[in-house]
């Protein structure tokens, strides 16, 4: 059966010792904790960055409104609807920021490409990040909920090991930009940088 939002809570539920669950409605305390942990989560987790599913490239639209009077910028694009997180923004010489109106400001007036995070719904989640986020659910609640600081050293372990899976899976065992823009690595066969080889 494929995994949705009530089976994940049900799997992170079992992991604190709760009965599974076929439902979310009438729950109790626990239930509807796990509810509010899975909706607080999931868009923060997404919009790490770190998982190329949920990360896609949209070509921004130019607005016909003017910047705030006063300001630098010159120049109104919008965000796309499913906008979580920046992960990038081509092309990369010119100054721009965001706003709490979900518009990015800026002096560049021409196409702009913004890679970026975006919200999965639950029954679209990979297998492996779905198995993981129900150990990150249950670690989330085992102290203040399930009230068994026992169990929260052995969730974190069990849930670094399954984030490490997902990830791996994730990027098919190639590290994600973050982990391999460092100066000595990105630079390599640079003359600039003066190393030479691979």
């Amino acid at each position: 059966m494929p995994q949705n939002k009530t089976t994940i809570i049900s799997n992170s539920l079992c992991q604190l010792g709760h009965d599974p669950i076929i439902t979310l409605e009438n729950g109790d305390k626990m239930v509807i904790a796990a509810e509010q942990a899975f909706d607080l989560l999931l868009p923060s987790i997404l919009s790490s960055g770190k998982w190329r599913f949920c990360v896609t490239i949209s070509v921004l639209s130019q607005l016909n409104e003017d910047p705030p009077e006063g300001s630098y910028w010159t120049t109104v694009y919008q965000l796309p609807a499913s906008y979580l997180s920046t992960v990038k923004v081509y092309p990369q010489n010119y100054v721009w920021d965001i706003y709490a109106n979900r518009k990015l400001y800026t002096n560049w007036n021409g196409r702009i490409l913004m890679e970026h995070t975006f919200y999965v719904e639950p029954t679209n989640l990979p297998a492996t990040f779905a198995h993981y986020f129900s150990f990150e659910i249950a670690a989330y609640l085992a102290l203040s909920n399930a009230q068994k600081p026992d169990y929260y050293a052995a969730l974190l372990k069990a849930r670094d090991m399954q984030l490490a899976i997902a990830l791996g899976v994730d990027t098919n065992s190639r590290p994600n930009f973050s982990q391999i823009q460092f100066p000595v690595i990105s630079k390599r066969d640079s003359a600039q940088s003066g190393i030479m080889g691979t």
